[in-house]
């Protein structure tokens, strides 16, 4: 073992720590397969396997690596991508902790450098944002990976070419000018890899390119000798070109593209790519005009509070002065990327706008390093100044020197511990089986032959993914994941469902289907019910998960109150509406399956038609009687008048993550459903019903 190694073993050891704790806390809070959490989840959970094309900007190398780890022998597919998520944030994080070490410098201190980066790579892991994306199909840890690997090697490459200078400063005077332009074998590979990693981030995410400013004024500053060498040219850009032509994916398979959107700017022309790339999505870029300025960078700074707290922030800005007098040159790198992060994204007009500053939290978390890491300096040195004074010996002079490094590990333990407890409800969704649970019963449920409709384009792989991955049900017709614009005939006497109610949505948006596909005078009969998503709260999810068949005859929706019998009387009253009975069709179900209900109601206001629905004290969803069909039946078949019933009837999924054994249906009135939290009972539910749950199927393991 040589003498660098014996040395490093230590940092090598604690950044492997590093990583298996975030992985560990990853893992546990892992989405077991499909979700809502992103937008575009479901899109980058399924592309990886069939090698597609992923929605503006391409994300090749997020595709490849995802690739990869489909192949791993656990879960489905989409478990599978969410893990690379996971495994890659926690690499960041070990590398979070040798960048922070090289940027204190290997003559300082050791363990109170390494304390510091510790807890910084801890506060990063843990922190909302980034730890959100952990869990799920999303390109931000790859980007967040590819960030931290590129400054590594730009460090590592700094480090060998200040050495070299140092060596050639010594060297007599006399040799040819042209000498000094000449790079060594151990800076000039370094270079090559470091323009390589940035080239290949742009895989990941396209607004890594805006890091080559800061990283071309580095290199002038560590090396002038560099910027000027025809070789340093050569490999700087042989590096980066080679990383950037994994975009030729992008017109490889832009004929694989289904979404209205992103047709229109296909990359098979230069025009094309460039909408594709660094064209897309002109409309959020620089939105907001120059009064709107100061609320942006107040949004900016309660985001970087809401990561690392009041005290973090301050130890972050006394890291930035601290950086630009001890090592300046590094300062203007990490300033240079980070500011060009705050101002793009500050004037960004994403919903999602949190996600896209983990790049500068990663940034900032470094200054917090470097600030914590001052600050247990000043305290050691003031103490041993102070025992110098007072002529402190022996082991209180010990204990007395330790103390500083003994408040850090205290507020290491107790911060990283205060960070972990607040952020894990909130980024814990190993339960988030909402879209399996659903769409494995849909498949259950439909009719040979039938045709299924839902969102298209990005925002349909919700429904894509079990045809694209699992060829489920190749009967069904799915005419919106051939292309944006299914025609009617495409369909012509089979029986249509639609897990979009009028599913044809906004004439032109978001996952919308041609206006005229369905006929507008079509019955929406529901005929499956999934918990709704997300048991904290919708957050960017859907609204809800119902499938529906559309009919030309509406369904029996009202019957006559004499007429009535169900199975089993219930009289539950609630507000100005009263359960009369109910059907079951079966008391026992597994976990993850479908019941059969049919439900008995008496109306007494025609305003109070929203009801929650619910397994013991756990809300699953919430609907209106009638379905939204009540008015119009009303209005075209005006029913006899005197008592009438309204029957509701319905599949409602039992959702995977129930315990076995005995469990209530409960109804009640319906607070909005996005207001139910873990923490709080679900309003008003009241048990009418008992069935038995028997030990889930694992996900996508039926027949």
């Amino acid at each position: 073992m040589n003498r660098s190694l014996r040395r490093r073993w230590p940092d090598c050891l604690i950044a492997a720590l590093l990583f298996a704790i975030s992985l560990a806390v990853y893992g546990a809070t892992l989405t077991p397969s499909l979700s809502y959490k992103s937008p575009d989840g479901n899109e980058l959970a399924t592309v990886p396997y069939v090698l597609g094309l992923a929605h503006a900007t391409g994300y090749p190398l997020h595709t490849w690596l995802g690739k990869l780890f489909t192949y791993l022998p656990m879960g489905d597919v989409a478990h599978r991508v969410n893990l690379m998520s996971a495994v890659l944030g926690a690499a960041g994080v070990g590398l979070l902790y040798w960048i922070l070490l090289m940027l204190i410098g290997e003559r300082q201190t050791a363990w109170r450098a390494r304390l510091a980066a510790v807890f910084s790579a801890l506060l990063f892991a843990f922190s909302h944002t980034f730890w959100s994306q952990t869990g799920i199909a999303e390109v931000y840890t790859s980007n967040l990976f590819m960030l931290a690997l590129t400054l590594l090697l730009l460090l590592l490459w700094a480090r060998v070419v200040e050495r070299e200078e140092q060596e050639r400063a010594g060297r007599r005077r006399g040799e040819p000018w042209w000498r000094g332009l000449a790079l060594s074998w151990r800076s000039l590979p370094l270079l090559f890899l470091a323009a390589l990693s940035l080239g290949l981030s742009l895989g990941a995410h396209m607004s890594s390119l805006g890091f080559a400013p800061a990283i071309g004024l580095f290199v002038l500053l560590i090396s002038w000798r560099t910027a000027l060498s025809p070789a340093g040219w050569v490999a700087g850009i042989a590096g980066f070109g080679l990383g950037a032509l994994q975009f030729l994916w992008l017109p490889y398979k832009a004929g694989t593209l289904n979404d209205r959107m992103m047709v229109r700017s296909t990359p098979s022309t230069w025009r094309g790519f460039y909408n594709y790339t660094l064209g897309a999505f002109p409309q959020f870029k620089f939105a907001f005009g120059w009064a709107q300025v100061p609320d942006r960078i107040v949004i900016y700074l309660d985001l970087l509070v809401q990561q690392f707290s009041l005290p973090g922030v301050i130890l972050g800005l006394v890291g930035m002065w601290v950086l630009l007098y001890r090592r300046p040159k590094r300062f203007f790198l990490l300033m240079g990327m980070y500011l060009v992060q705050v101002i793009f994204f500050t004037q960004y007009a994403a919903f999602d706008l949190d996600v896209f500053f983990i790049p500068a939290h990663f940034l900032f978390a470094l200054f917090i390093g470097f600030g914590l890491w001052q600050v247990m300096e000043w305290l050691t040195a003031g103490v041993r100044r102070a025992g110098s004074a007072i002529h402190l010996g022996g082991w209180t002079y010990r204990l007395a020197r330790g103390a500083p490094i003994g408040l850090a590990v205290l507020g290491l333990l107790l911060g990283v511990g205060r960070e972990v407890g607040a952020n894990w409800e909130h980024n814990d969704y190993s339960e988030d089986v909402a879209i399996n649970d659903f769409y494995e019963n849909v498949f259950r449920l439909l009719p040979a032959d039938s045709v299924l409709l839902g969102r298209g384009g990005v925002f349909g792989y919700d429904m894509f993914y079990y045809r694209l991955v699992y060829d489920l049900r190749p009967d069904v017709v799915m005419p919106h994941l051939a292309t944006p614009d299914p025609a009617p005939l495409s369909m012509s006497d089979r029986p249509i469902f639609t897990t979009e109610r009028g599913a044809q949505g906004r004439p032109g948006g978001p996952g919308s289907l041609p206006p005229n596909l369905l006929p507008a005078d079509a019955w929406y009969v529901p005929l499956l019910l999934g918990a709704t998503p997300e048991r904290r709260g919708l957050g960017g999810g859907r609204p809800e998960l119902v499938l529906w068949q559309l009919r030309d005859a509406p369904p029996a929706l009202i019957v006559p109150a004499g007429e009535v019998a169900p199975q089993h009387r219930a009289e539950v009253p609630l507000d100005g509406k009263t359960l009369v009975g109910y059907d079951l069709d079966s008391a026992e179900v597994p976990a993850g399956e479908a019941v059969h209900l049919t439900l008995y109601w008496r109306l007494d206001r025609p305003d109070s038609l929203r009801v929650s629905l619910g397994l013991g004290d756990a809300g699953l969803v919430s609907y209106e009687i009638g379905f939204g069909n009540l008015r119009r039946y009303l209005q075209e078949h005006r029913p006899a008048t005197g008592d009438w019933v309204v029957v509701d009837d319905f599949w409602l999924v039992v959702p995977r993550t129930t315990d076995a054994g005995r469990a209530e249906l409960a109804i009640g009135d319906a607070a909005p459903i996005r207001a139910w939290s873990a923490a709080d009972d679900t309003p008003g539910l009241a048990p009418f019903a008992e069935v038995f749950i028997d030990q889930p199927n694992p996900i996508l393991n039926w027949e």
